[in-house]
């Protein structure tokens, strides 16, 4: 038996709550959409429970993968070993992991098993004495197998994916609106694929894919969480809902400001001309302030409190001026002015999203044009990797305060646009959004792609599938290897910084960004001549090999190449195994190649004991969560490269 879901909305404490203040605010302010938010709320909350659960399996918390019964042989077996008793949600011919903690019996259904210990499940199944019923929600799962006094963070957890399933329900109710208004568009221009949306509107959809995925991070599911935030604020400033604001502005001494490369005055000094002439009709001295951009939520949420002395002491000046307007892009915080090839700006935001809050470092900032200097001198000596793009950090600044809050509040970056680079024919395409479905086909955009690379080259869908995949490493594959082996610079390759660029469906260049989440292990770099000065107790800065090699396996292997082939295993029916011993070809022609040309055997083979090595770490996202780990935590799962 299941409950009605008005029941099961009542069954643990916050999720109604968080869905009813989500579904007042569509009522109050977008009505029109009001009626359609519940339906969307059923999917949210199974979308939001699918990622954790998927994910604690993946983690073995607390022995939950290792410590299962595995049940194979269908109904029969099931009811006879644990007397289900209500047959009617268990199916023949399915795998069902039996999982008992604190007294409950719950059913994990397996859909499919990849690598990495992906395990894909249905809808977790509990066990109750009058018979069997789905689990409602994230937040009852994690009742049901953790317990407080093991997991202090617990109730914090529960209170994320609240939040989190009610910003889902409320992206998905949105989402409805605007694909039938792409569809009908593309009806229009008789295109049949975003592809080919994009292509033919051009520079107008040049944030189409960035803002294409509605349900967040592949892997992590506080995808959608963000504390601190009204759904008001949800709605007006994050990428799914494909708002357009005006940044706002702030006049800093110049004494409290430090800064590196391009700044926010010679990236946009028609927005600073207006800070500049309204400083002057306040009385003030421009030349003694420096103007900064600020995002709108910070501006009225964060900074008047975190420098309330400052203000107070005209040290740091909220301007009214609203001179540019922005959209969002893929990340929240970074942001893209409504101007042709204008640069990106990444501004802290001082709201916990998925896992962080989204304030940005002095050190951040501070190494944003050595990281960049370090890159193009490695790609100077590195002809083959032509195809191989950073998007720059032209330059950054910060407040100077040894207060950490103060430090990481008005902080900004300034990030080349990909456009300028774009040549005809070629489309962008934001890496997380080649999960995502098309508005206009219903296909993944990564389908979209590869459908089109076979009609292009007139493959079958199982050829197209792998000379697709063979193309995308070949030219992705060895600048990380390179960066890491030869220089010890570890990026963050995951999708969420990854733009591969695509046409007639073949990966023509890729293009990555974000630097404040690698790993550089300085020794390798030395032994090159390059010696970049970051900044102090920067953490992008390790000695420890280790943690260079987690952040890149985790970041490319798994995040983004684990998620490329999973996809292309639904889209051919090829076994993962056909992919990634793809991967393992190329992995050991780069590791031959870096070892002959360059004299590396020591790092060679270091890197390669641990490419290749049994088991390897994976990220614990929701156990760092469960737990409030400070530090990234890992769990051991079986290594497909082996």
């Amino acid at each position: 038996m299941i409950l009605p879901l008005t029941e099961r909305m009542k069954s643990w404490p916050g999720l109604h709550k968080e869905e009813d203040q989500a579904y007042q605010f569509l009522k109050r302010a977008y009505p029109a959409y009001a009626d359609r938010f519940w339906d969307c709320s059923a999917e949210a909350r199974k979308g939001i429970l699918l990622k954790l659960a998927n994910s604690i399996i993946r983690e073995n918390i607390d022995d939950v993968y290792s410590g299962a019964d595995i049940l194979e042989d269908g109904v029969a077996h099931l009811c006879s070993t644990i007397h289900a008793g209500k047959e009617s949600l268990l199916e023949n011919d399915r795998t069902y992991l039996l999982v008992q903690k604190q007294g409950n019996k719950l059913l994990f259904p397996v859909i499919h098993q990849s690598a990495f210990r992906f395990v894909e499940v249905d809808v977790p199944l509990l066990i109750e004495e009058r018979g069997l019923r789905a689990v409602s929600s994230a937040s009852e799962l994690v009742f049901l197998l953790f317990k407080k006094e093991d997991y202090p963070n617990r109730d914090t957890f529960v209170q994320e994916l609240n939040n989190g399933t009610a910003n889902l329900a409320l992206a998905l109710t949105i989402h409805e609106e605007w694909k039938q208004t792409v569809r009908t568009e593309a009806a229009s221009m008789d295109v049949n694929t975003s592809i080919d949306y994009v292509l033919k509107k051009g520079e107008d959809a040049h944030l189409f894919f960035e803002q294409l995925v509605v349900d967040g991070h592949h892997l992590h599911p506080g995808a959608k969480t963000k504390i601190g935030l009204t759904y008001e604020d949800t709605f007006r400033y994050s990428p799914e809902f494909h708002q357009t604001f005006p940044i706002r502005m702030a006049a800093v001494k110049k004494s409290l400001i430090l800064s590196t490369g391009a700044t926010f005055e010679s990236s946009f000094p028609e927005s600073v001309e207006a800070g500049h002439k309204e400083l002057k009709e306040l009385g003030y001295e421009k030349s003694l302030y420096t103007i900064l951009p600020v995002h709108p939520w910070q501006y009225d949420h964060a900074i008047p409190e975190i420098y309330q002395k400052e203000i107070e002491d005209e040290e740091v000046i909220l301007l009214s001026s609203r001179p540019m307007n922005v959209e969002a892009t893929s990340s929240f915080r970074t942001v893209a002015p409504k101007r042709k090839d204008a640069p990106v700006l990444k501004l802290a935001v001082n709201s916990q999203m998925t896992s962080t809050v989204r304030s940005i470092s002095t050190q951040t900032a501070m190494n944003a044009t050595v990281f960049s200097k370090m890159i193009q001198d490695i790609k100077e000596r590195e002809s083959h990797l032509r195809f191989f793009v950073p998007l720059n950090e032209w330059g950054g600044a910060a407040f100077r305060s040894e207060e950490r809050l103060k430090s990481r509040n008005l902080t900004m970056l300034v990030r080349e646009s990909l456009q300028p680079h774009l040549e005809e024919g070629e489309v962008a395409v934001a890496g997380m959004s080649l999960y995502a479905k098309s508005p206009i086909s219903g296909l993944t955009i990564l389908h979209e792609l590869v459908q089109e690379f076979q009609t292009k080259h007139h493959l079958n869908r199982t050829q197209a599938a792998n000379e697709f995949f063979c193309h995308y490493i070949k030219k992705v594959l060895p600048g990380y290897m390179t960066m890491m082996v030869k220089y010890g610079v570890a990026l963050e390759g995951h999708l969420q910084n990854s733009v591969p660029v695509f046409k007639n469906g073949r990966l023509t260049r890729f293009f990555f960004r974000d630097w404040g989440g690698a790993r550089v292990y300085p020794e390798r770099l030395r032994k090159q001549g390059i010696s970049p000065k970051f900044a102090a107790d920067s953490v992008s800065v390790t000695n420890d090999l280790s943690s260079m090699h987690n952040k890149l396996y985790y970041t490319v292997f798994q995040n983004h190449l684990g998620e490329i082939i999973r996809q292309l295993v639904r889209y051919s029916g090829l076994a993962g195994e056909t992919f990634w011993m793809e991967v393992k070809r190329v992995v050991q022609e780069e590791l031959d190649r870096l070892e002959l040309a360059n004299d590396l055997a020591g790092q060679v083979a270091e890197d390669r004991t641990f490419l290749f090595q049994p088991w390897v770490m994976h990220k614990s996202l929701t156990q760092m969560r469960l737990s409030n780990s400070r530090g990234d935590a890992y769990t051991e799962v079986p290594n497909p490269l082996a």
